[in-house]
């Protein structure tokens, strides 16, 4: 018995410490620019999102990490539902999408930082591709000093770099509004609840959907939480209220103070505290959010690069890619895919150089990576309906819904949103002039399939190479 609370105790993640890990993997700032281009209609396209998409995954992601509590998250439930090369497809999906991201989250800490130093570096792309590698190579380091010292850099980053500024940016559109300043969009009841639908709208909605996943990312620590049955639904709950409380004043609050049309995605958050620090006689404060804002993009990178290189870890050592990469250190912290992913990183970010302009770089990347996410999503409610029935005996100490048919129902939707939305992110943004258009869905369509088809040549070349060594 002694024994057995000793190894509860030794477990470092709490239900504080997985909210936290949830929330920076969700309710990031970075997303705030691109949400607050809907305007006064954010309203309606986030309850649209919530409601079929975000509550949904929080629900299934409960029951399975609940019921299969142990370290691998969406990788064993896909193996128990549907085999092992369903497993590695999902997982390498959840890998190669987070990959394609990085550069995203990782340009606008870069950006971010320029305004301290100057503001003319936030479309110099040998700064922003000299700041990417600096960043992605410092978290790996740190990220190899294990778990214990990962939760505790998640915690600090979100609250200094999620939660202070998102309350701040709240108050601040608050008093702007009430102090009697113009407002750039309209919060009548009317305007906020009929949506303008149109091709930017609709374009939008697949980055509005990618704000809201990742419920499921922290389930690849189950092993790791001190009571999985009744912490990660508890702190799902907490993290899933923070994250919307938070999340749609801010983005409300850029609106007021920049037109939509004209909301940069890297740069919308810093020039919305630049109006309102100005406007309210507070300029001084500008580093002290720029630097915050920098730290909350770090942690939520931080946490991604984690959880989906334990999540392909398993995979590893379950012979689904090459032995070499199952190398942990003391720490178990998985160095060899560290490593393999830095290079592989460092060479997509050549895509900042190519590409037109910072901003159309970061729609693609965004773009490409939110469809392979929706993809991954596909798996997700697929594996929990199958589960239900292959494996209904196993105890599931949480379940979205004792009866079968709400299952059914939250899983047929969230499937059907995922594969609308596909469609919507084959839209170009403005930036892609008329002539570019066919290259950039060509473009966008080949990353998938070929990313896909990577996927299957390695799990087969691995199934092979293990039964010619067995023999």
């Amino acid at each position: 018995m002694t024994h057995e609370v000793t190894v509860k105790s030794n477990k470092p993640l709490t239900v504080f410490k997985l909210v936290m890990m949830a929330v920076i993997a969700i309710d990031s700032i970075k997303n705030l620019p691109a949400n607050a281009q809907y305007g006064s209609s954010l309203l309606f396209y986030y309850l649209i999102a919530t409601v079929t998409f975000f509550i949904p995954s929080a629900l299934v992601a409960a029951e399975l990490a609940t019921a299969w509590p142990e370290t691998g998250g969406i990788y064993v439930w896909v193996r128990e539902a549907f085999g092992r090369r369903s497993a590695f497809l999902a997982i390498w999906i959840q890998w190669l999408y987070q990959i394609i991201w990085y550069p995203t989250i990782l340009s606008f800490i870069a950006v971010t930082i320029a305004y301290l130093i100057s503001p003319a570096l936030a479309e110099n792309k040998t700064y922003i591709l000299i700041t990417l590698l600096m960043v992605f190579w410092s978290a790996t380091f740190l990220n190899c000093l294990g778990l214990t010292i990962s939760s505790k850099i998640s915690t600090a980053s979100t609250i200094i770099g999620v939660i202070i500024p998102m309350v701040f940016i709240m108050l601040l559109g608050g008093v702007w509004l009430f102090t009697g300043h113009a407002s750039q969009i309209s919060f009548s009841m009317h305007s906020l609840s009929v949506p303008t639908v149109n091709s930017d709208t609709l374009r939008l909605f697949i980055t509005l959907l990618f704000s809201l996943m990742g419920m499921e990312m922290i389930a690849v620590h189950a092993g790791d939480v001190r009571n999985p049955a009744k912490d990660y639904p508890r702190a799902l709950i907490i993290a899933a209220v923070l994250i919307l409380a938070t999340v749609i004043p801010a983005s409300l609050a850029i609106s007021a103070v920049i037109p939509p049309k004209e909301i940069g995605l890297t740069t919308g958050v810093i020039e919305a505290f630049t109006i309102f620090l100005k406007a309210f006689h507070l300029a001084w404060m500008e580093p002290i959010m720029v630097i915050s804002i920098a730290i909350g993009s770090f942690g939520i990178f931080f946490v991604w690069l984690l959880a989906s290189s334990r999540c392909l870890l398993i995979a590893a050592q379950d012979n689904c890619l090459p032995r070499f990469l199952q190398k942990t250190n003391a720490r178990e912290m998985p160095v060899a895919l560290f490593l393999v992913q830095g290079v592989i990183f460092s060479l997509l970010c050549i895509a900042f150089v190519l590409m037109p302009s910072v901003n159309s770089a970061f729609w693609f990347l965004t773009a490409s990576s939110s469809q392979l996410a929706l993809i991954y999503y596909l798996f997700l409610f697929a594996s929990a309906l199958r589960l239900r029935y292959k494996k209904p005996d196993v105890v599931r100490p949480f379940k979205a819904g004792n009866h079968p048919f709400f299952l059914w129902f939250i899983c047929l939707l969230a499937i059907v949103t995922c594969l609308i939305s596909i469609g919507f992110g084959f839209l170009p943004p403005p930036e892609i002039t008329q002539n570019n258009i066919f290259y950039y869905e060509v473009f966008l369509a080949a990353l998938i399939v070929v990313g896909l088809s990577v996927a299957v040549v390695i799990y087969e070349v691995c199934q092979v190479t293990n039964t010619n060594k067995a023999l």
